[in-house]
């Protein structure tokens, strides 16, 4: 992971889209940077160590949209994000948007409601920061995952797999790769949330269903920033560009159709993990979706985002469902998944 190392392989043009002029940029956008490459660089180092990968390196690219890539080039393992991400990102998740987060717990019952606001008074939590940590952890284990199947498949090319959405191309393999991308890095957020939950010095059952909801809601913002066209946008007056809906197209799955599938691997593995809380199904969606619908109201006051939401899942709910199923189908097929499932003794539903 050190720099030495990333000057080689540009020099050997192994990599070939670094960004690395920071001659003009003021101190305030530098440590954005600094913030977003030492979360990227951790993360990366500690899981190649953990799962016994080498030649992983990570490293910014050129790029002013919000784009994050896994690589293998030459044996080498690359995860980069574009210099646009961490800007993007740091905006939107801005924390003016988060302001009035706890007042989802007023339509809860009185232990919940107080829990969200124990949490916001916690001088060592700030929601802004959990929930900007939450979209980092879910971006880096999904671009992971990739760097997982390009190492547990035969593959004698070089191959990059792009966050961004490619028009141009259809291949079932791909958006089977993306599904199981998305449902791996939605398990690492959940065992991140834990992680952050045993650091607070007051822990109850409560305390933790909120941070459950949270670290969700932070991957579904993620999502629906993309699937309506707001993510990379600079300018707060943000012009709304919904993607159409799709199935077998382009590079990646659509986005209401990865949402599901986020939403019920998550929610299946809390099932797994944390049975003693015995959350149901519909309490994670009213306190998932209540955040996203306060986020969405402070971003774009003037749009009910969240009806237009509700709307197309309504209307393609049932496409979505046989697609994530038909992606399933598919994924337990797969050779290269199933062989990373079958080494961590996980299950794929």
């Amino acid at each position: 992971m050190d720099s030495k190392k990333i000057e080689t392989l540009i020099e050997n043009g192994i990599i070939k889209d670094a960004f690395n002029d920071y001659e003009f940029i003021d101190d305030e956008i530098k440590e954005t940077y600094r913030y977003f490459e030492e979360k990227f660089q951790s993360l990366f180092k500690e899981y190649a160590e953990f799962f016994g990968l080498k030649n992983c390196y990570f490293y910014m690219k050129n790029g002013f949209n919000c784009n994050a890539s896994a690589s293998k080039i030459n044996g080498i393992n690359l995860i980069s994000i574009t210099n646009g991400y961490p800007i993007l990102m740091n905006r939107k998740f801005n924390e003016k948007y988060f302001a009035q987060i706890i007042v989802i717990g007023l339509s809860n019952d009185k232990s919940i409601s107080d829990a969200y606001a124990d949490l916001h008074e916690d001088s060592d939590f700030k929601y802004q920061q959990f929930m900007l940590d939450c979209s980092i952890q879910y971006t880096f284990s999904h671009e992971f995952r990739h760097i997982q199947q390009f190492n547990s498949s035969d593959i004698s090319a070089d191959i990059t797999l792009n966050e961004n959405l490619d028009r141009t191309k259809f291949k079932m393999k791909k958006h089977v790769w993306e599904f199981d991308a998305d449902r791996m890095a939605s398990f690492e957020v959940l065992k991140y949330i834990f992680r952050t939950y045993r650091s607070l010095n007051n822990r109850n059952d409560e305390k933790l269903k909120c941070l459950l909801f949270t670290g969700l809601a932070s991957i579904i913002i993620t999502k629906i920033l993309f699937y309506f066209g707001i993510m990379n946008q600079l300018s707060e007056d943000f012009k709304i560009k919904k993607q159409e809906f799709y199935t077998e197209k382009f590079s990646h799955p659509h986005p209401l159709i990865r949402v599901i599938n986020i939403y019920d691997y998550f929610y299946n593995n809390i099932q797994d993990s944390f049975p003693k809380l015995n959350i149901g199904q519909q309490e994670v969606i009213n306190n998932s979706l209540g955040l996203v619908n306060i986020y969405l109201k402070s971003l774009i006051p003037n749009q009910n985002l969240m009806k237009d939401y509700f709307d197309d899942l309504g209307k393609y709910l049932e496409e979505i469902n046989k697609y994530n199923a038909k992606l399933y189908d598919f994924a337990i097929k797969d050779e290269s998944i199933k062989e990373l499932l079958f080494s961590r003794n996980i299950k794929l539903n």
